[in-house]
């Protein structure tokens, strides 16, 4: 770490502190996270879900792990550094973002979430501090709750902060899925828009109730894994009818609020994955363009280039619209 020149925090998490800092030898900036528990081995190091998840996906939209170095039973993740997060971004706004903006981070945020998913690896703790931007280029970053698609059940209750946590986490099921990531995307994305989170429970009876108040109240069936359920119905004792997100978000195309409907799905089944909201118009718009009709009439020019007459293409499109 005699290479490195720590220059500011800029984190300081449950699992370890991310500071700011410059490589001495080839005066790069990195971001340094020193983990908080000691590590006596090599072994361990290279077991952490952080280590094994990084290790194995490369993508530009995907926070690029550079070195890891263990010193005095000290662990140290390099990282390329990155100006803010989204949070930050969030904050300072003056203005609310354009739909372009929008539609800009989102699509990057959906390709790094595709080609993790399509590697085995889903997120657990989609939010906007854990994308990273600079230069209008972000990435998802903070992988310490990454879980291979393939692990086994079951799964930790308490994963993702509660604003971007999926019902079924919510309901603590053990067999939740990489659909999690996916409503995490849908909350941020209406929060894009609003500069608010849109389900800002204060507690996770409240932000179950928070849910139903824009969603309404779920088939209860979809959730046959869940354990709490019977705590949490005393928040639905009457029906409660969906809200107009037309309503809530004012400022949203048709297409984004289509979207966020899809994300934020009571029922993990009924959400897009990564790669199908891609395909979403909300990420289409504008980009189709008609082909122009040819023109019906020919000019005739002489060798001078002088117009002599013209002739009327008998093209059957055209010979359709006469």
């Amino acid at each position: 770490m005699e290479r490195y020149r720590i220059l500011k925090e800029v984190g300081d998490g449950t699992c370890g502190t991310v500071y700011k800092a410059l490589n001495l030898e080839t005066y790069e900036i990195v971001a340094v996270k020193k983990m908080k528990r000691k590590f006596f081995f090599w072994e361990e190091c290279m077991n952490l879900r952080e280590v094994k998840s990084l290790r194995k996906l490369n993508h530009p939209n995907i926070i690029k792990l550079k070195e890891i170095v263990r010193e005095n039973n000290e662990l140290f993740f390099i990282f390329e550094h990155m100006e803010y997060n989204l949070y930050q971004i969030m904050g300072e706004q003056k203005r609310p973002f354009s739909e372009e903006e929008i539609r800009s981070f989102m699509s990057q945020v959906l390709q790094g979430l595709a080609h993790m998913h399509k590697n085995g690896y889903f997120h657990r703790d989609l939010k906007p501090e854990n994308l990273l931007v600079t230069n209008n280029v972000i990435k998802i970053a903070d992988f310490g709750l990454a879980r291979e698609v393939s692990s086994m059940p079951p799964y930790t209750d308490y994963v993702s902060t509660r604003w971007y946590r999926a019902p079924e986490v919510l309901f603590q099921s053990s067999t939740y899925t990489p659909a999690i990531d996916m409503w995490a995307v849908g909350a941020i994305l209406a929060e894009l828009f609003t500069l608010c989170p849109i389900f800002p429970g204060e507690s996770e009876i409240d932000q179950l109730y928070k849910i139903c108040c824009v969603l309404g109240t779920p088939d209860w069936t979809i959730f046959p894994e869940a354990t709490n359920i019977s705590r949490l119905l005393s928040v639905s004792y009457s029906e409660i009818l969906p809200a107009n997100l037309s309503d809530i978000i004012p400022n949203a195309s048709l297409e984004a609020t289509d979207l966020i409907m899809q994300l934020c799905s009571w029922d993990p089944l009924g959400r897009p994955t990564a790669e199908q909201a891609l395909k979403h118009p909300f990420f289409h718009v504008g980009k189709w363009v008609p082909h122009p009709l040819p023109d019906p009439f020919q000019l005739k020019q002489n060798d001078t280039g002088e117009i002599v007459g013209c002739t009327l293409l008998k093209s059957s499109v055209l010979c359709n619209q006469i």
